[in-house]
């Protein structure tokens, strides 16, 4: 028997469909196909929740089943750490992702002593002549057994993320600090603040206390800072690396922000104003020293121009090959003879620089040399001149010496009886007695008119005895 246009696939053979069941079927078909399309949208939306964005100063890791993805894998540790953008992973629970900022972070650390919310908010430190007290107060000692308080800031970021993961996640709280609660329940500032106080701890007992205060502050702490990274390098080579790096030129710092008398490293309350003694003292003692300093290079430029430091080292050296020289001479061995003459060689290479510096030197250095060069060629002139004279009187000298000598003699006595300036005594012959007759010191003989029978000059009188 054939079957009815309304019968079903499902239908019976030799059975028709009523309404009812009809309904029912359609009912059900259209139901599985909304079930369908159903699950086609939640599959789709379940692989896409697999997507996820790292943010600009963030890095991504992807765990699958509690393990990092790419870690162990060949050795390509750096395909675990996913960098800014968009990436995907299987949704969960097959994988889980998490971010992780490696911007900087800041860690506040203080050697204080106690101080109360007035103190704190006003910056104004009261009196109090109690002494420190550890399990109140806070404090460094420093290399000359001072106490000094401190209030630092370690400025670090994340430098392994696997590591940092690994070893300390979760991370704290942006808004903990040293003094909130939720501090004390995150690895990372427990671990680092640890860390940072051996490091301070240990810088302090390297220096004075007025170095750290005063003008060495900077290198303390850099000191601080080498310490912390030293400290966690030891930590990552026993196998327990916690990815933290310190900056090292300005990861540690002191805060310049302080209000009244709190200052970021400060002298105990009850020694503030004898160490403001000492620091002022100090002070003024760095400033004689520059200017002593400044002085000497300008007195040094003065003697000798720019050159002044490259004029004495090579001075000094060929003194030292001069010595050497002198030392070698001094024994009689013919072993040192080979030495002595390369010795040799050097100092008279040694001296030509020398000598080559000093030429070109500025300064009262310079000017001394100009002046004696100009001296040694006026002397060298004038001996030219005498030479020249002798040898052009020399031959008269030769054919008539006695009359040479008399004409010389001669000459002489004219010369020094028409000078105004040689005083002239006549002694008579065969006289007994004879007074000489010497002109004060810085007084002249006062000049009278020639007469006949009197002298040329009439001096003072002075009685000098009988000759």
């Amino acid at each position: 028997m054939a079957a009815t246009p309304q019968q079903d696939d499902m239908t019976p053979p030799g059975e028709a469909f009523d309404p009812a069941n009809q309904s029912l079927a359609d009912a059900l078909r259209k139901s599985f196909s909304v079930l369908k399309v159903l699950m086609l949208v939640l599959v789709v939306l379940y692989f896409l929740s697999g997507w996820f964005s790292v943010k600009q100063g963030e890095r991504g890791i992807v765990l699958r089943l509690g393990r990092i993805v790419g870690v162990g894998e060949g050795g390509q540790v750096q395909q675990a750490v996913l960098g800014p953008g968009w990436h995907w992973s299987w949704p969960f629970p097959i994988d889980r992702w998490m971010t992780v900022p490696v911007n900087e972070r800041e860690l506040n650390l203080e050697f204080m002593f106690a101080l109360s919310e007035k103190e704190r908010a006003t910056g104004m430190i009261g009196r109090r002549s109690s002494t420190l007290t550890p399990d109140r107060d806070d404090y460094l000692i420093t290399g000359d057994v001072n106490i000094l308080h401190a209030s630092l800031v370690i400025k670090y970021h994340i430098a392994d993320v696997i590591d940092y993961v690994t070893n300390v996640y979760p991370m704290p709280d942006p808004k903990a600090t040293i003094r909130s609660k939720p501090f004390h329940r995150f690895k990372e500032y427990t671990l680092l603040r640890n860390l940072a106080r051996d490091a301070v701890i240990e810088a302090a007992a390297k220096q004075a206390a007025l170095d750290i205060r005063g003008n060495k502050q900077d290198e303390f702490l850099r000191m601080v800072a080498l310490s912390l990274n030293r400290r966690l390098k030891f930590l990552a080579d026993r196998g327990t690396p916690l990815g933290i790096e310190i900056y090292r030129n300005n990861g540690v710092m002191a805060p310049k922000g302080k209000s009244g008398k709190l200052e970021a490293i400060m002298p105990p309350r009850q020694t503030q104003k004898v160490f403001d003694k000492v620091f002022t003292a100090q002070s003024k003692k760095s400033i004689e020293i520059k200017k002593a300093q400044s002085d000497a290079d300008a007195l040094l430029v003065n003697t000798a121009g720019p050159a002044h430091e490259q004029i004495a080292k090579t001075i000094e050296k060929e003194y030292e090959l001069l010595r050497e020289v002198s030392r070698r001479e001094s024994k009689k061995g013919d072993g040192d003879k080979q030495e002595l003459g390369k010795l040799k060689e050097q100092l008279a290479q040694q001296r030509k620089a020398t000598e080559s510096l000093l030429t070109n030197a500025a300064g009262k250095v310079g000017s001394i040399i100009k002046d004696a060069e100009i001296q040694r060629d006026q002397i060298v002139k004038d001996a030219r001149g005498d030479y020249d004279r002798f040898m052009s009187v020399l031959p008269e000298y030769l054919r008539t010496p006695r009359i040479f000598f008399s004409r010389l003699r001669n000459e002489a006595y004219a010369r020094a009886l028409s000078d105004e300036k040689v005083i002239k005594l006549y002694v008579p012959p065969g006289a007994a007695q004879y007074r000489l007759h010497i002109p004060r010191s810085g007084e002249l003989p006062s000049k009278k008119k020639k007469g006949k029978g009197s002298s040329d000059f009439t001096t003072p009188k002075a009685e000098m005895g009988s000759l």
